[in-house]
């Protein structure tokens, strides 16, 4: 009797420890807007600020209009979380893998750097109230939008990675998000200008370089199952190429200089969450 009774409590501690005790479970017609499911967006989004140091005054929506992302500034109490994105959430691990990537774009100033941009590109024109002016200004933007959003994107995804590892969630829940999106392509969390792929092989790549304990105890759900097929494939023909290999690792390496680069240029910010994301450790788990 104590031996089964030990064998469940080692269970129930590693069940724990992989982040999946007791957590809720979703699916696609889980009402998001309903009291109860916006309170426990809540306590999750609080897990991740807290355990990553950030300002904890602020409060999660949900909202039906995915363009209302713009409106999280750097200064703002609220942050909104497109509904249609969380329809891809089956688990606690992947609310917090959506919440994790918007916060990303936050402390990345992403949002406030995109409306600068495009600010700067209207005042290169003086002729803008023209029919020709504003299709050269608005071509502009699009060009330099598309370049950005590629960049703003992989900055969200990877630092969502560091916030969902200092906040003990499996961070390869947001590869299993982001697979389950481009089924559908509805928009959202994937209506960006990366491919699902690029998407998914930079996720992967910085998590197992950073975090590979993580990426080798896996992330038991049928979408990253799936997933790993593709990251499998790539990985074959770029192992198979030593030059390949050899830009994998040096784009690791340079991601961890930018990270150094930008942790030191926040800490200097008096944005909070600029400030808050200084603090992330910079160690391997």
């Amino acid at each position: 009797m104590k031996k089964v009774i030990g064998l469940v409590l080692i269970g129930i501690v590693c069940a724990f420890l992989s982040g999946s005790a007791f957590a809720a479970s979703y699916n696609t017609s889980t009402n998001w807007f309903d009291s109860k499911n916006v309170s426990h967006l809540n306590t999750i989004g609080q897990n991740i600020v807290k355990a990553n140091k950030m300002p904890t005054t602020v409060t999660f929506k949900v909202t039906d209009n995915e363009n209302m992302n713009a409106a999280n500034t750097n200064t703002t109490q609220i942050v909104y979380i497109y509904n249609g994105d969380l329809k891809y959430v089956e688990n606690d691990n992947e609310l917090a893998a959506v919440v994790a990537h918007e916060i990303g774009h936050l402390v990345n100033g992403h949002y406030s750097k995109s409306s600068v941009l495009n600010n700067v590109i209207s005042s290169f024109n003086p002729n803008t109230k023209t029919e020709n002016g504003s299709a050269t200004v608005s071509l502009l933007k699009t060009i330099s939008s598309n370049k950005v959003n590629k960049d703003n994107e992989k900055e969200a995804d990877i630092t969502a990675v560091d916030l969902m590892m200092t906040a003990k969630y499996n961070p390869l829940a947001l590869i299993s998000v982001v697979y389950k999106s481009d089924i559908s392509q509805a928009g959202g969390i994937l209506d960006e200008n990366l491919s699902c792929e690029e998407r998914i092989m930079n996720i992967y790549d910085y998590a197992n370089y950073n975090y590979p304990a993580q990426v080798k105890a896996n992330y038991k759900t049928d979408s990253y199952q799936s997933a790993l097929n593709l990251i499998y494939a790539n990985l074959k023909i770029r192992n198979a190429d030593s030059k390949k290999l050899e830009k994998a690792k040096k784009e690791q390496e340079k991601l961890q200089k930018d990270k150094l680069k930008r942790q030191r240029n926040m800490a200097k910010s008096a944005n909070p969450w600029s400030a808050a994301y200084s603090l992330l450790q910079t160690t391997s788990y």
